[in-house]
């Protein structure tokens, strides 16, 4: 076989260096990542919650309630269910007992229960409510994280107690995401193995991507454990950190493993490894600028998750091409040819790759109309999205918290399941104890059960019988003013006051949502300031905070990927191409996602999609996805300025990375696909939705469209304005 000659280019230098420098770059970078992997398992130490949050009146409700009404997302629930067989009034007395056992602690700043409220306590099931103590919010849930485990050791055969609430739910999503995660490498590593093997017929080489993605992600992991030192980051980087950084490690290493090998052939060791620096190094070089620009489009979105998603990503992805540009070029060298042994036919292609491109090509217009049909199906199911923000259904169904919180809720608070809730602060200019603001209160709370979108209203005013204001201001100035001090110290501290309103329509709706969004212009009221607050609050904010940013993030995004291609190929059609099928294929995830989880498809929990995830697969697999156009567009772009023939550069192209991108995307698929065996919902939806995109990806795109398309437009795929030199070859 004849070899191309190759003029040595400043990245083919770099690759002269590293092999010149190869057991130092080795030594440094070994240390680098045992150094961070010191650190790696203390990450999930310094993790926060889901992370679904932004700043806003909900965070603000929430520092209030919890300051001065101690009403805290860090209370802990305690449901007791009686046992088959046991009498009420045996009931009562095993939590009377469990109860003077509990107040025997000095830590708690609250602690109610349903011997002293009967309200909290029917048949055979009771709660009680307890927020412990603690001068940080760290120190409050290892208190409520320690008691719960205890308290589990008074069910008996009488009666069964089960710890529940934010604490607890949020706590096992922590543990149950570290899992998912051993359990996802368990299935992933292995099977991507052994496609590396099969891909290349030898062990030493299928070693070295692997190799490859394990020292970036526990580098990443040791890098982001400082980072969350300074900032909170959501739990979910355990998850999103490996699940890019493998797949991407991966596919760059065996992209640079296959080219070498290739070169090897023909080729010194030093020769082989500054062409493939100059051809495989300068694809992995764009491919990773397009997937980091993905990600940083992400931070323009004020939500912890989301930018958490983006800082671990963004992290991995440097980390990446870090290890994929010099530890892996250095080992390379020192295996030589090793690499290929007697086996020289290294990069052969199956004759089926080659009578499908040739089939495309010769029907390209049926081609791009089956497949621009086929995604417009899958777009089918966006008319009727219902997207929304994961709640204690992000358990699964097996979960003890959740079904003693399903419980609690369907015994008690069953209103809320069928109603969206808002919890108000009212702030008033002095007392609210004050005439004038007992006054004005009252004309807020009126005005409230007037309105026709609220169902119920929950003031001191409904707990003391509708008493009005000026009975009020009155029974306090009298001796009879301890019967209204308990109602007092549970709704007013000085100057603010609690509502709770119950609206009139579904939880989660976009009826509710509008309600809160109005609210403060609806009820001004002078003297007083608002804060709103509660479950509706929050998904309304993040549901403005995405729809607010998404056009700007989104143009970052398609914009840097525009200049990055546009650089890489010079060309105008290519990146705009790329970015059009990109969006198309996407856009179909979406859809193909809403079909399977909304429908309960194919064995899934019926649920709703995660509101972020379009936002998430659209910000990461964007990049990740451009790794196979860049792939297949480098090898073309490389043939077509040797020969200046589009059709037969495309073709060829695509023949001759076939087999490696189809066994990259393969990698990817099942290393994220291994996700969808996780327990925790928003992992699922995010690991199923990245290996369906990526599988689209390389199916219908990279083996249908990009040629179909490469074909119709011939050498105007290569036309770059005000260029001379391409318009005189063009012509």
């Amino acid at each position: 076989m004849k070899t191309t000659v190759h003029k040595v280019d400043a990245w083919g230098k770099v690759g002269a260096f590293l092999y010149r420098f190869r057991y130092t770059t080795i030594a440094l970078l070994v240390l680098l990542a045992v150094t961070l992997g010191i650190f790696a398992p203390k990450l999930p130490g310094v993790l926060g919650g889901d992370g679904f949050q932004t700043k806003g009146d909900y965070q603000t409700t929430k520092g209030i309630l919890e300051k001065d009404f101690k009403q805290s997302q860090d209370t802990l629930l305690l449901v007791f269910q009686k046992e088959q067989g046991v009498s009420q009034q045996r009931f009562t007395e095993r939590i009377d007992e469990i109860v003077k056992k509990i107040q025997k602690e000095e830590t708690y700043d609250s602690f109610h229960h349903p011997i002293e409220n009967k309200a909290m306590l029917q048949d055979d099931i009771a709660y009680a409510t307890i927020l412990f103590s603690g001068k940080t919010s760290k120190e409050r849930k290892e208190k409520t994280l320690a008691f719960a485990k205890e308290i589990q050791k008074e069910s008996n055969g009488e009666v069964k107690v089960s710890p529940t609430g934010y604490p607890i739910i949020n706590d096992e999503i922590n543990t149950r995401t570290q899992n998912d995660l051993k359990v996802a490498e368990m299935i992933g590593l292995p099977i991507a193995f052994l496609v590396l093997v099969l891909s290349f017929g030898s062990l030493f080489a299928s070693i070295l991507p692997i190799l490859n993605g394990a020292l970036s992600v526990i580098s990443t992991m040791g890098i982001l454990y400082f980072v969350g030192e300074q900032k909170e980051l959501s739990i979910f980087v355990l998850n999103v950190a490996p699940m890019i950084g493998l797949a991407l490690s991966i596919d760059f290493a065996l992209l640079f493993v296959n080219r070498f090998r290739e070169e090897l052939v023909h080729r010194s060791v030093k020769e082989a490894i500054m062409i493939t620096y100059q051809t495989a190094g300068r694809a992995i070089i764009f491919s990773g600028l397009c997937v980091f620009v993905g990600l940083s489009g992400l931070f323009f979105f004020k939500i912890d998750y989301i930018q958490s998603v983006a800082i671990s990503g963004m992290i991995v992805v440097v980390m990446s091409i870090l290890f994929s540009l010099t530890m892996l070029p250095a080992l390379l060298t020192l295996m030589g040819k090793r690499l290929i042994g007697k086996n020289q036919n290294v990069h052969r292609t199956a004759p089926m790759w080659r009578k499908f491109a040739q089939f495309v090509m010769k029907y390209p217009i049926v081609m791009t109309v089956a497949v621009l049909t086929f995604i417009v199906i899958c777009l089918l199911p966006l008319r009727s999205a219902d997207l929304q923000f994961p709640g204690v259904e992000a358990l699964p169904k097996k979960s003890e918290a959740r079904i003693a919180y399903e419980r609690y809720e369907d015994a008690f608070n069953k209103i809320i399941k069928t109603h969206a809730d808002v919890t108000l602060v009212v702030e008033t200019k002095g007392n609210v104890t004050e005439k004038e603001n007992l006054q004005s209160l009252q004309k807020v709370v009126q005005k409230l059960k007037k309105d026709k979108d609220v169902y119920e209203v929950k003031s001191l005013y409904e707990q003391l019988g509708n008493m009005s204001a000026e009975q009020l201001a009155a029974m306090l100035q009298s001796p009879n003013r301890a019967q209204v001090e308990p109602v007092l110290d549970a709704y007013v501290k000085d100057n603010k006051t609690t509502i709770g309103i119950i609206l009139d329509t579904k939880p989660r709706t976009e009826k509710a949502k509008q309600w809160v969004r109005d609210f403060k212009e609806n009820y001004k009221t002078e003297g007083i300031t608002y804060y709103v607050g509660g479950m509706t609050t929050l998904q309304q904010e993040l549901e403005d905070e995405i729809k607010s940013k998404v056009v700007v993030g989104m143009s970052v995004i398609f914009t840097s990927t525009f200049l990055i291609l546009l650089l890489a190929f010079r060309s105008l059609l290519i990146p705009i191409k790329a970015i059009v099928m990109n969006v198309l294929s996407l856009s179909a995830t979406i859809g193909i996602i809403l079909w399977l989880f909304e429908g309960g498809h194919f064995g899934l929990e019926q649920s709703s999609v995660l509101f972020v995830l379009p936002i998430f697969i659209f910000g990461l697999v964007f990049g990740l996805s451009m790794d196979y156009e860049v792939f297949l567009i480098s090898r073309i772009y490389e043939l077509y300025g040797e020969t200046r023939d589009n059709d037969y550069a495309t073709l060829e192209g695509l023949v001759s990375t076939s087999r490696i991108i189809t066994s990259a995307a393969l990698i990817m698929i099942v290393v994220t696909g291994a996700f969808a065996f996780t327990d925790i919902l928003p992992v699922k939806q995010m690991g199923i939705g990245v290996a369906l995109a990526i599988f689209l990806d390389a199916t219908i795109i990279r083996l249908i469209l990009v040629p179909s398309l490469m074909k119709m437009f011939g050498e105007w795929n290569w036309w770059l304005p005000f260029t001379k030199k391409k318009r005189k070859e063009m012509h």
